[in-house]
């Protein structure tokens, strides 16, 4: 299962480079390949749907049709981060005692060493550096964003188009305001199972993305302006399913996880010296080797 994961991750990684280097306007690998379908697919919903608004309910439903494709994916790699940060937590004073030995080592062997206790801390207790994030997942996305958002920005059938009285040609600025709020919400709704030194530390970056996110609305057409509002929605409700599960995962990790090697035993372990013992069977072959040469191991000594 590893290895198809390793394949797969593998294949959309080059489908993203070979797609985003190409750009995205009308002659583009992403609308050409994704995009163009895309278009089609929203043009068709439009027209089943019918009237002047048909274009706009048209973005709502398959921007919802492919989040909710990926739900399972971002839903499954939410539990596995919530569940590598809760035993982060559990983990921090063993972290917290490897980090000042680190700080008060006086030479860069003692540094290495503790360096090494704290990649076996991780290794030994099951847990994850990068936080439990799968590749995959982010690898899959992008194409599938990507070549939605290059859809709705050369569609043929958004020249003109309105919804519920927008012009989606032209940037909206309640568009705007709508999604930059729904994604700060959901900003600060991820920060509260944060530790409160990491939310000092990640505020500023949390609060980054609401604000470029308003302001690219602001210049945007309506169409992706509303685009943003529905992705903002989903990824509210993905970050509301990760607060009403993170009690559960909390008892879960509580119940099934052990620290195996604490950071006394991992120091103690790096500080044993690797001597090499001569054994008996070691010292028995040195006697045969000497036989053999015709001399006793001792033989130069009683000469002299």
């Amino acid at each position: 299962m590893k290895q198809v994961k390793r394949v797969l991750t593998a294949a959309f990684v080059i489908l993203d480079i070979i797609l985003i280097t190409g750009g995205y306007d009308e002659h583009s690998k992403m609308y050409r390949w994704i995009g163009h379908p895309l278009a089609d697919i929203m043009t068709n919903i439009a027209h089943v749907i019918g009237g002047p608004n048909g274009i706009g309910w048209a973005i709502i439903i398959i921007t919802a049709i492919l989040r909710l494709v990926l739900l399972p994916f971002f839903l499954n790699q939410q539990v596995n981060t919530t569940i590598n940060q809760i035993k982060m937590q559990t983990l921090k004073p063993e972290i917290d005692k490897l980090q000042a030995l680190s700080r008060k080592a006086g030479t860069t062997e003692e540094q290495q060493k503790a360096s090494m206790a704290m990649m076996s801390l991780y290794r030994e207790n099951d847990v994850s550096v990068i936080g439990g994030i799968s590749f995959l997942t982010m690898a899959m996305q992008l194409p599938v964003f990507s070549g939605l958002y290059s859809a709705i920005l050369h569609a043929p059938a958004l020249k003109g188009a309105s919804f519920l009285g927008f012009n989606l040609s032209h940037p909206q600025i309640v568009f705007a305001i709508i999604s930059g709020l729904v994604y700060l919400i959901q900003a600060w709704l991820a920060m509260q199972h944060m530790p409160e030194e990491q939310k000092k530390t990640s505020a500023a970056m949390m609060f980054i993305s609401p604000i470029m996110i308003f302001g690219f609305a602001m210049i945007a057409s309506g169409a992706i302006g509303l685009y943003f509002v529905v992705g903002g929605l989903f990824a509210l409700i993905q970050t509301l399913i990760q607060h009403f599960q993170r009690p559960g995962l909390e008892k879960r990790v509580a119940l099934e996880f052990k620290i195996k090697k604490t950071a006394d035993d991992l120091m103690s372990e790096t500080a044993k010296p690797a001597v090499k013992k001569q054994t008996t069977d070691d010292m028995t072959t040195k006697d045969k080797q000497s036989k053999r040469n015709g001399k006793p191991r001792n033989a130069g000594k009683q000469q002299r």
